[in-house]
């Protein structure tokens, strides 16, 4: 070979070793911007869907770099499609090959019948590294509390961050949630904090924005609310700047619940309506009304609450909403439970309950066996209300229902204390007490500490009686109701 054609060659090997890089860096460029085009698009259209649904970034962006890259025909039809948000002929592309990645981009369109096939495979799924973490992010999605509960602990978040750091955000997100509904408000933090930083980390702004959110919950909750307002102006910065009408009507209730338990009620009020006048699906009007009728029954305006949980309801069963006519139907039992009609309050409360029962929702479900239980309590029917709260405690040695155990043990000291058994009263309040230390949560302790108070009063120990009554000051001051801290401070003059 001459000396002249080695040039040439070198020549051209040159310009291809410098031509490929920049034809790689223009193809992630541009993958990476339809990514994020088909994120926005499908958020978009699911603004307008009357149905649960999934939402997956990681999920969206596989599938996407997958027809991408892909030469077939219906690859590139697929991939038109759902860049438009339209991710149906994805979801059948991938149907044959990976049909775990299909059913997810489908639960993105309705994600109950896609729970249902995935609770069937549930062994498949949970042996995957790549997509067994969303058997407990449907199951949350979809009320389904006891599946997620028996399986967020099947997972483990180091073993999964060696795999795939992603899908580790999602563990953490999830394994929140479950902390929050099992009542541990320090470890539901943690975990949300470590989902938030990999979630902005990875610039997925619609998990980072649902993750302010939970942990606005979790901060309100634990009576840090001006945290919780922090969390809920950054989520609502998110969503305004993407037009995300029904995530921002959303979270515009979930604001209007944090100042309604900081007793800023006119504020909440206002909040509540916006949200009504925002939402764009008649689903969430449904939500926002029974979140209305909570609001009325606290301010103890029992006729709009029960326009607004009526209403609710009528949504919620044209919609065939179980979940959300579930707690219409709780909430219209504590209407009635406020009006002292105890046998009306039972009926709804015992239909909402065997909807709850039906759905896995044991939290939702022994809550109303708890207002049930004090329905009988106020008509001095010790032995029914006892029956109910010891099948609750009963239900908590199988399920992760702590806020409602500590409730149930209160209102047993109650009941004891009525018959005046003042000592086993004080054990009962003392392991309600117990429940809530290691979950902080300040209102249950609060009322821990007066009844033990209580207690002490009436068995003429003036020193502890008043040394519990301080405490349950400094829990009343936390949640900011400036009628709980009145009533305890007059509770106080006399002891001191």
């Amino acid at each position: 070979m001459s000396i002249k054609y080695f040039e040439y060659i070198v020549v051209i090997v040159s310009g291809c070793l410098l031509f490929i890089p920049i034809l790689l860096w223009h193809l992630n460029i541009r993958l990476r911007y339809l990514q994020k085009l088909t994120r926005i698009n499908v958020l978009k259209r699911q603004q307008l869907n009357e149905k649960n649904v999934l939402f997956s970034s990681d999920i969206l962006n596989f599938a996407i770099r997958k027809l991408y890259f892909s030469r077939q025909a219906s690859a590139r039809l697929a991939l038109v499609f759902a860049i438009g948000g339209r991710i149906a002929k994805a979801a059948d592309f991938f149907a044959e090959s990976q049909p775990m990645l299909a059913l997810l981009l489908r639960a993105h369109e309705n994600a109950e019948p896609v729970y249902k096939k995935i609770v069937r495979q549930k062994k498949l799924w949970l042996n995957s590294p790549q997509y067994g973490i969303y058997l407990p992010i449907l199951a949350h999605l979809l009320f389904d509390h006891k599946t997620l509960m028996q399986n967020i602990n099947k997972f483990d978040a180091k073993s999964i961050g060696k795999y795939d750091r992603k899908i580790a955000a999602y563990y953490h997100y999830i394994a929140a949630c479950a902390h929050l509904f099992d009542g541990n408000m320090l470890s539901a933090s943690q975990s949300a904090s470590s989902a938030l930083k990999a979630f902005q980390k990875f610039k997925y702004s619609a998990e980072e924005a649902a993750t302010y959110l939970l942990l606005a919950e979790i901060y309100r909750i634990s009576c840090v609310n001006d945290i919780a307002h922090t969390m809920l102006e950054a989520a609502l910065k998110i969503y305004k700047a993407q037009n995300l009408k029904l995530l921002y009507a959303k979270t515009v209730a979930a604001w209007g619940m944090l100042l309604l338990f900081e007793n800023r009620h006119d504020e909440a009020e206002q909040k509540y309506i916006q949200a009504l006048s925002l939402s764009p699906t008649q689903t969430l009007k449904a939500d926002v009304c029974n979140q209305l009728s909570l609001f009325y029954i606290v301010r103890n305006n029992l006729n709009k609450a029960l326009d607004f949980a009526r209403r609710a309801f009528d949504i919620n069963t044209t919609f065939k909403n179980r979940f959300g006519e579930a707690f219409s139907n709780q909430l219209l039992g504590q209407i009635a439970f406020q009006k002292k009609q105890y046998t009306k309050s039972r009926q709804h409360l015992k239909y909402a309950a065997d909807l709850y029962f039906k759905q896995n929702n044991f939290s939702a479900y022994a809550e109303c066996l708890y207002l049930i239980s004090e329905s009988h309590y106020k008509q001095s029917q010790y032995a029914g209300a006892e029956k109910l709260l010891r099948q609750i405690l009963d239900i908590k040695q199988q399920q992760n229902i702590n806020f409602h155990a500590a409730n149930a043990y209160s209102l047993l000291g109650l009941i004891y204390l009525q018959t005046g058994d003042y000592q086993r009263a004080k054990v009962l309040f003392q392991q309600s007490l117990h429940l809530e230390q290691n979950h902080e949560r300040c209102e249950g302790l609060l009322v821990d500490y007066a009844n033990l108070a209580l207690i002490d009063e009436l068995c003429g120990n003036i020193s502890a009686a008043q040394s519990n009554l301080q405490i349950a000051l400094e829990y009343a001051k936390k949640t900011e109701n400036n009628d709980l801290i009145r009533l305890i401070e007059n509770k106080l003059k006399p002891l001191t």
